[in-house]
């Protein structure tokens, strides 16, 4: 798959994770905090004492959590619940290998956002949380309609399955053409099918007659399976509550290619696209979305992707709906036939149209994304993941939490990670603190969030480095006193005012991150230049700063998009004509606005003449949700200084007017201080 060669070529590998500072020498901008730290730190180690709690308020972005409903790939090929995988779990990553789950973060619930893909899959994460894409890493709310995601291809995974391998073929007929209610029968019309499925029973030990159904099909009734089936979740499933049962996803290469042949052999049809006898398509139809979301995920072990699809139609005179899963790729129909066995008509038309395969083999299959919509509160947690520190959610590579650890890294120490939703009670707590070792880091994100007897708990720990716990409830309750090893605490937050003081007054050390001035993202541009390998002007750098609204993050992905357009249409280096070039094709103007920051401006302007307009009016008028207009185009507008909120609404700045290259209308006069009269952009 050309198509998908910018997920694994060398200079993109993590180019996101690459570019960012791992010590306090690499951290470019934040002068005041940096040098604030470095003082505490090497005053700290000089003493050999542990370094006074650090408190780190800025921006929101550090939290990077997916919704507990996520289902997530495991060493074993069964697929997990994300709110069900614990600390020792060895999930699958990006390199289709396993690696061991090493901290679990909950986060709480959060305002999510909800990907879907042009192949049916969707996720719900918060905006925060970075996808794997052939641009390199993207946060789920930067993420656009036409961006590629990444599927795994092939997973190693570890069979530990104790069924046998027809248990997985007859498993894959009851679900296609199975009767699993009172009696359980299994229909067929193809007797190649229906031979083999009694094979399947007489190597099994289940007794089975088999007698006329109609003119064109006959019915087999088996004897003995009710326990097997109640056992794997089929028993008395009708046709929309059938999935596929969970030891498949154990098996071998052979026995779920045993499972999704047999399953196929039933609910599949092979039909030719056009006259070339090589343009096939495979499709299995069923009105379970799920267990077509189910056999979606089996196909991608043997490197099949495939699209799902509503189908809209009538039976028996009413309006009908079902679900079609479609293999349309030559190259996918070509592994599709080399790689499941289908018995029966099928798989003798599969032979006989000969699929060919054009591409090589990849190890990571392009899905695309078909909207991003707000989805409102979710819970959500995150992992924190060995070697690769990426794992899969509903079968999208996602990175794992990267939260701040340059404080420990600095010292030499552990670092342990948490987060305020996730500590609910005092014992909670209490547990985390008495198993940190002398100078560890305790790291807690969105610190505001912590449970009110956990915080109270906390201050004998941070002040005295003792815990006291309560046993017992009433008269009869007694507090045992715990010793807790020195360490140093390291709180984030993006909401500081909601800390109550005495939490607060407890920090040694309180820091505010800012957004960067466009010279230190100059810097830092220059820094991940020599990184990725891009030659890149002082112009250039220039030009991509002034357009990154004062975020690292959003820096290196335009340093990146930039690079490929100065490759494909340059000479491979960024300068200033090069950067405006590739700017422009990606709808990135002169002071970083998108396409639908722009229509938000312009709506104001020209359809309500500046305003005050209503939120959600300039949403309609935009044709998007409120709370997108509101969460992701208004705070940048704000700080731009382009859109002001008033009591009365929405309302352009002289800024936004003469932006969009509008005249002022009259009696409007300008002349305050805005972005364009002066080259400092950002705070």
């Amino acid at each position: 798959m050309s198509e998908v060669s910018a997920y694994i070529a060398e200079g993109d590998q993590d180019a996101e994770a690459t570019v960012r500072p791992k010590r306090l020498a690499e951290f470019i901008a934040q002068h005041r905090v940096r040098d604030q730290l470095d003082l505490l730190l090497r005053g700290a180690m000089g003493r050999g004492t542990p370094p006074d709690h650090i408190l780190l308020s800025g921006p929101p972005g550090l939290g990077k959590p997916v919704s507990v409903n996520a289902l997530v790939l495991l060493e074993d090929g069964s697929r997990r619940r994300l709110g069900d995988i614990a600390v020792g779990d060895r999930v699958i990553t990006r390199t289709g290998e396993a690696a061991r789950v090493e901290a679990v973060h909950e986060q709480g619930e959060l305002d999510s956002v909800r990907i879907r893909t042009t192949t049916g899959r969707e996720v719900v994460a918060a905006p925060d949380h970075p996808f794997w894409t052939t641009d390199g890493w993207v946060k789920a709310g930067d993420l656009t309609v036409g961006d590629r995601l990444a599927n795994v291809l092939r997973p190693e995974l570890v069979a530990d399955g104790t069924e046998q391998t027809e248990e997985f073929a007859l498993a894959g007929y009851l679900v296609g053409d199975g009767c699993v209610t009172n009696q359980v029968t299994f229909t067929s019309g193809d007797d190649d099918v229906l031979a083999d499925f009694r094979r399947v029973c007489d190597r099994l030990g289940h007794p089975h007659r088999t007698r006329p159904n109609s003119a064109n099909s006959s019915l087999v009734r088996i004897s003995g399976l009710r326990g097997w089936l109640a056992e794997h979740g089929l028993l008395d499933k009708n046709a929309w509550e059938k999935r596929v049962p969970e030891f498949v996803f154990r098996g071998d290469a052979w026995q779920v290619s045993a499972f999704l042949g047999a399953y196929f052999a039933c609910d599949g049809t092979v039909s030719r696209r056009g006259r070339d006898r090589y343009d096939i398509v495979i499709d299995f139809y069923s009105v379970s979305r799920e267990l077509l979301q189910d056999v979606q995920h089996l196909l991608l072990r043997f490197g099949i992707q495939s699209r799902l699809k509503l189908k809209r139609g009538r039976y028996q005179g009413r309006p009908h709906e079902s679900w079609r899963l479609s293999v349309t790729s030559q190259d996918d129909a070509a592994r599709f036939a080399e790689r499941i066995t289908v018995i029966g008509r099928r798989g003798e038309r599969l032979r006989e149209w000969q699929p060919r395969r054009d591409r090589f083999e990849e190890q990571l299959a392009v899905d695309g994304v078909a909207s991003v919509e707000p989805a409102g509160l979710h819970e959500c947690r995150c992992l924190t993941v060995a070697d690769d520190h990426t794992f899969t959610v509903n079968d999208l590579v996602v990175h794992n939490t990267t939260l701040a650890n340059i404080v420990a890294a600095e010292l030499g120490t552990g670092i342990r990670v948490t987060s305020g939703p996730a500590i609910e009670r005092s014992g909670d707590l209490a547990a985390i603190l008495t198993s940190l070792a002398a100078g560890d880091v305790l790291f807690i994100d969105e610190i505001h969030r912590i449970a009110k007897p956990a915080e109270e708990l906390l201050y004998s720990a941070m002040e005295d480095f003792r815990v006291d716990v309560v046993v017992g409830k009433g008269p009869g309750a007694t507090a045992i006193p715990l010793d807790v090893e020195p360490f140093t605490l390291v709180g984030a937050t993006t909401r500081s005012g909601l800390l109550t003081g005495p939490m607060r007054d407890r920090f040694g050390f309180v820091a505010h991150l800012d957004f960067y001035a466009a010279a230190d993202l100059e810097s830092l541009l220059h820094r991940s230049a020599r990184i990725l390998g891009v030659p890149i002007t002082d112009d250039g750098a220039r030009e991509i700063a002034g357009r990154s609204r004062g975020t690292p993050r959003i820096a290196n992905r335009l340093l990146r998009r930039v690079r490929d357009f100065a490759e494909v249409r340059g000479d491979g280096t960024v300068t200033i004509d090069t950067a405006r070039e590739a700017l422009q094709v990606y709808d990135v103007d002169a002071l970083g606005l998108d396409r639908l920051d722009r229509a938000v401006l312009s709506a104001l302007v020209d359809s309500f003449k500046g305003g005050p307009v209503g939120l959600s009016t300039l949403a309609v008028a935009v044709g998007e949700q409120s709370d997108t207009v509101e969460e992701v185009c208004e705070p940048f507008l704000v700080r731009a200084g382009l859109l002001a909120r008033t009591p009365r609404g929405r309302v352009a700045t002289d800024a936004a007017w003469l932006h969009l290259g509008r005249a002022l209308p009259a009696g409007r006069v300008s002349g305050q201080n805005d972005l364009f009269s002066t080259d400092q952009r950002f705070p």
